[in-house]
Order: structure tokens, then sequence, then C-alpha cells
């Protein structure tokens, strides 16, 4: 998974928020921690800074 704009950040968000914090292991679990991962490479990647710019 890649997150590329605000917009999928954002969204990102609110998938997490319907995970919960601490989901089962399984494929619930496995999304939560591939959108965490997507989440930090956005943020450190300098995306984010370009989408607070707009």
């Amino acid at each position: 998974m890649t997150i590329e704009t605000s917009d999928e950040y954002e969204a990102a968000i609110e998938r997490l928020k319907a995970l919960g914090d601490n989901p089962a292991e399984g494929p619930e679990q496995d999304e939560f921690f591939e959108i965490s991962a997507a989440m930090v490479e956005y943020e450190t990647s300098g995306a984010a800074m370009k989408g607070a710019r707009r």
C-alpha cells in the first residue's frame, strides 16, 4: 500500500479508526499494520509537507 496524497492519508486515518486500536490476529491486523506502515512512509517522505502547503 502506498499513500501519495493528503486525501489518501485522511482515508487511511478513517480506516484505522474503523479497525480499532488493537485488531485481533488475522486479515484486519495485517491491514492495520500495512496502513500504519504506509502512513509512516508518507509522513517521513516529505509528501505530507507538500500536501500541507496547499
